[in-house]
């Protein structure tokens, strides 16, 4: 059994908005002003890799970003997924001592359950007509890394990732629908401790 514990950069990439059903023209992620949105993210994943096939394993993952979305940032959007991963992993630099290897690059996928809240901040608050709008999306989603896990002794390994997730949420906001589809690509190192 494992637990890493892991910090990194969520990057969102521009998306396709749309509000009540129709295409904008410029994404309210980003709009003509950049390319993607960036954050800090940080999860907890644990995990069992089986002893009988010992580079097979499954995992449960909980992580969190915040990214501010559009033009002067009026969206923010918190997003929680929740991942069920399998996983699978090679062993290399194999000793007596380290019979899986000291390094073991890994692959990961499996399916999301994405909880994202969207609030729009509206007005002036020097003008006393600020305003702020939320609403939340429950969704399925995708989960998918590789990594490299690097053993420092036999319980504490130092792991290094990039991962993948997407998902489809759509935010009644201001009596509006609001709905995208969102790509982010996470670069992650963690610390990771062995039962």
């Amino acid at each position: 059994m494992f637990s890493d514990l892991y910090l990194g950069a969520a990057v969102t990439t521009d998306a396709t908005i749309t509000l009540d059903g129709v295409v904008q023209e410029e994404s309210l992620l980003c709009g003509a002003e950049c390319s993607s949105t960036k954050s800090p993210v940080g999860g907890l994943r644990v995990g069992w890799f089986a002893g009988r096939f010992p580079w097979l394993g499954v995992s449960g993952d909980f992580s969190v970003f915040v990214q501010s979305w559009g033009i002067q940032s009026p969206y923010e959007v918190t997003t929680i997924p929740i991942s069920a991963l399998l996983m699978f992993r090679a062993p290399l630099v194999r000793s007596p001592e380290h019979p899986n290897g000291r390094a073991q690059p890994y692959l990961a996928i499996g399916p999301s359950l994405v909880l994202s809240t969207a609030k729009l901040a509206t007005g002036s608050a020097a003008l006393g007509t600020a305003r702020v709008d939320s609403d939340t999306s429950v969704d399925p989603g995708l989960d998918a890394r590789v990594g490299m896990r690097l053993i420092a002794s036999d319980w504490i390994s130092v792991v290094l990732e990039y991962r993948a997730t997407y998902f489809t949420p759509t935010w009644q906001l201001e009596g509006r629908s609001v709905a995208t589809s969102v790509w982010t690509n996470h670069f992650i190192i963690g610390l990771g401790i062995h039962y």
